[in-house]
């Protein structure tokens, strides 16, 4: 058993989650009242949750597997010193009904020693009133849950904020399982064992052994089917063996081409993916199969393969209420073999863009490709996605491919165990979960309707085909109920964009946001009309992840990499710190627009501290923008020396190695171009000592025409350095991914695609603000 994801531990990490979201009633099959909190047990990390403190109170908080009241995450409060009304740790969200009665939840526990809290639910606006307010409990060492049923007597127009609160100093403890719910108290507990049962893993013999894939008629009827006992762990099979829970069946036939995942939702069931050992020996077949491991909260089984004199054993473990299939490599087997036949496969890239391969326009019959850490396959009835996830990305996923023109596909795919031998296959199902819209050049700057709707609520990228076949990602935006929009990031709150979907970027300047859903979730596109993008061909949409709407029952892309890997590692690969943006200082517009009002009041005299700081923040925004494009600038010369060492290493790669030259060159090429315009943070220090001289404290006639002369020469120069740092940022994303599909036409640049995209992988993190980092 693998002990970071084994049983007790990860296995029941999303039934916690669901039956939190759920709050099943006590009978079983009874209606499923909606949790007002998401991410209500941290299994998706600190997602959603705000620690308020008063003036002078020093807490934080964090979220870890130090210990759990189930499932594999809790929060763990610490409070040093306080001041007044001390901590409140929760979430706001739209108020209950006036007359309805609910019920505030929560598991938690002391640490070190009893700590006195509450549980208190006020309005999200002044005058603070409450809805809600337990009486002070004291928590213990060990997990409790405490509780409060109320009745809601007004309304609370301007939503709830509903917390545990502290106001004791020197004080640690631990919270899970919030709940708050339309309806009187139900333990937890109890809950708990009802779905346990519903969402729990069982194995079965169908006595028959069939000759293919299960039929929708046998999973209905479940002919003659005979489920095996919890402890019968040594049963002599006489069909075929299905380990199964609520989501996914992994299905065992003797002579099948490996195990037969299906996805059980929606119905009928569907079979979406065949996992054996890869490599080179395809005649390998399911020979037979012993249970190691069988419970309700997960099931194992080591799969032995044979053929051609050889042999094979992967071990296959499901647990309950997961979408995903850990599978572990047995004697010596180096990848696992992914047949889930498609057209398009898509390797999702948080840092730049990602690479999709479209076996259409691949003519080879394999290609590599470096896929890091996930790998999907995108069926053909756009009911499923089939994702395939590694802990290490040291090798590449080779492809086959076969098929004739617009009939191709990618039949398999071949995915590295890597140093840990495990890799997780999950399915994402839905109708429509992912959709394809073939874009035209014509329709650039012309609404489109998809006539596709988003199955659940999330947050949707787009994979535009862009005319040179490289791949722009964007994130769809989301319609708000007063017409404007809520543009996601990858990790982090919304922005806003309004009802025009205007938007400036550097590199494209103002135009309207391309693609968006409308408040029934129905897709729109309007493909870009600029000079520097052109949209052409196959634009791919799918989940990436989740927004508040989207129930915990619902997967995404960044929901399963959490479920395997784990918030930790999972926050890890996908680089969520280097992911943030970075602002410094006071951006030259800002720094105009807030100079010259001054100067035009002639208040210059009373604000002269305000100005002095106004310019000291001037500086450091003019150094910091100056620093990333010196970054960006070092990157690409280091970058030119590693190719140039490449290609006197491997002149039989000189082809592909003078395109990245090329593509590297565009920096130094566009830093050329505006050398003259963006002055240097010396040059810029100089003129702002000579306003400090000339204008600071000059109060003539012409003191705004004076002041007005520095601050037009100042956004000149920022200007031109933010629309260079975002050219920059451009050229590298380019360089990032032709690299990687450099691999897919010549396997032997493997390596080098391999050093590119950690580097420019390193140079993308932390972007400036100003460099449109996800448009």
């Amino acid at each position: 058993m693998n002990s970071e994801n084994g049983v007790g531990i990860r296995a029941r990490a999303l039934v916690v989650a669901v039956i939190a979201f759920l709050s099943m009633g006590p009978a079983r099959g009874a209606a499923a009242p909606k949790n007002f909190f998401a991410n209500p047990s941290f299994e998706l990390g600190r997602n959603a949750w705000t620690l308020s403190r008063d003036r002078g109170t020093d807490c934080r908080f964090s979220v870890d597997d130090g210990s759990a009241a189930d499932g594999r995450y809790s929060a763990l409060i610490a409070i040093r010193s306080v001041k007044g009304w001390g901590t409140q740790f929760g979430q706001s969200f739209p108020a209950g009904a006036k007359g309805k009665t609910y019920t505030f939840a929560v598991v938690a526990k002391s640490l070190d020693k009893p700590v006195r809290a509450a549980l208190q639910i006020e309005r999200g606006a002044r005058p603070w009133d409450r809805a809600a307010r337990s009486d002070s409990f004291r928590l213990v060492d060990k997990w409790r849950e405490y509780h409060v049923t109320f009745t809601v007597k007004k309304d609370f127009p301007q939503g709830w904020f509903a917390y545990i609160s502290c106001t004791q100093p020197n004080a640690r403890f631990r919270v899970d399982m919030f709940r708050l719910y339309e309806g009187d108290y139900v333990p937890y507990r109890d809950i708990q064992r009802q779905q346990e049962e519903m969402v729990g893993v069982r194995l079965l013999d169908t006595v028959a052994a069939g000759r293919g894939p299960l039929s929708a008629k046998e999973w209905a009827d479940h002919p003659g089917w005979r489920r095996i006992p919890e402890d019968e762990t040594v049963h002599a099979f006489r069909g075929n063996a299905v380990l199964m829970n609520d989501r996914l069946a992994c299905v065992l036939r003797r002579g099948a081409a490996g195990v037969e995942v299906y996805a059980l939702k929606p119905a009928p069931p569907k079979l979406c993916a065949v996992l054996g050992p890869g490599g080179g020996n395809p005649s390998l077949a399911v020979a037979s199969w012993k249970i190691v491991h069988h419970a309700p909260d997960a099931g194992e089984l080591d799969v032995s393969f044979a053929g051609a004199g050889a042999t094979a054993v992967l071990r296959c473990e499901l647990d309950m209420g997961q979408v995903f299939v850990q599978t572990r490599a047995m004697g010596g087997v180096k990848s696992l073999r992914l047949g889930a036949p498609c057209r398009f496969a898509v390797m999702p890239d948080f840092f730049a863009d990602d690479i999709v391969i479209d076996a259409t326009e691949l003519p080879v019959a394999s290609a590599d490709v470096p896929a890091d850490n996930i790998f999907m396959h995108l069926l053909p009835d756009h009911r499923a996605i089939v994702v395939a996830v590694a802990k290490n990305a040291e090798n590449d996923v080779r492809i086959a491919l076969q098929g004739k023109k617009g009939a191709r596909r990618i039949a398999y795919s071949d995915i590295p165990y890597g140093k840990d031998k495990t890799v997780w296959i999950a399915v994402m199902s839905a109708p429509d979960i992912w959709h394809m819209h073939d874009v035209r050049p014509e329709q650039a700057g012309t609404i489109v309707p998809l006539g596709w709707k988003a199955p659940f609520p999330a947050q949707w990228r787009v994979d535009w085909r862009r005319r040179d076949g490289l791949h722009d990602s964007w994130e769809m935006l989301n319609e708000k109920a007063d017409g404007s929009y809520a543009k996601y990031k990858v990790f982090g709150g919304p922005g806003m964009i309004p009802a025009s979907r205007k938007r400036w970027t550097t590199v494209l300047g103002t135009f309207r946001y391309p693609c968006w859903l409308d408040r029934g979730w129905n897709g729109y596109f309007q493909p870009i009309r600029h000079s520097a993008l052109h949209f052409q061909g196959p634009a791919v949409i799918y989940p990436i992840n989740r927004v508040r709407e989207t129930s915990l029952d619902t997967f995404t892309v960044v929901d399963i990499v959490r479920g395997t890997l784990g918030v930790g590692p999972c926050e890890y690969v996908l680089d969520i710190e280097g992911q943030q943006s970075q602002y410094r200082g006071r951006a030259t517009c800002a720094v105009r627009d807030t100079l010259n009002p001054i100067y035009a009041a002639g208040k210059q005299k009373q604000k002269r501290a305000q100005i002095e700081t106004v310019l000291d923040d001037l500086m450091l925004f003019v150094r910091h923008i100056r620093g990333r494009i010196e970054r960006y600038v070092a990157f690409g010369h280091e970058t030119l020396a590693y190719l140039a060492e490449q290609k006197k290493a491997h002149p039989e790669l000189s082809r592909p190695i003078s395109e990245l030259e090329a593509l590297t060159r565009v920096i130094d090429a566009k830093v050329a171009a505006r050398r003259a315009k963006i002055a240097t943070p010396a040059k810029v220090a100089e003129t702002v000592e000579e306003f400090r001289k000339t204008v600071l404290d000059y109060d003539g006639k012409d003191a705004l025409a004076r002041c007005k002369r520095f601050t037009n020469a100042w956004v000149g120069v920022g200007g031109n350095q933010d629309e260079l740092a975002g050219e920059c940022r451009w050229a590298v994303k380019v360089l990032r991914q032709r690299a990687a599909l450099l691999v897919a036409e010549d396997p032997r640049m493997a390596p080098i695609a391999k050093e590119i995209r950690r580097r420019s992988r390193n140079v993308l993190r932390n972007p400036a603000i100003h460099e449109g980092a996800g448009h």
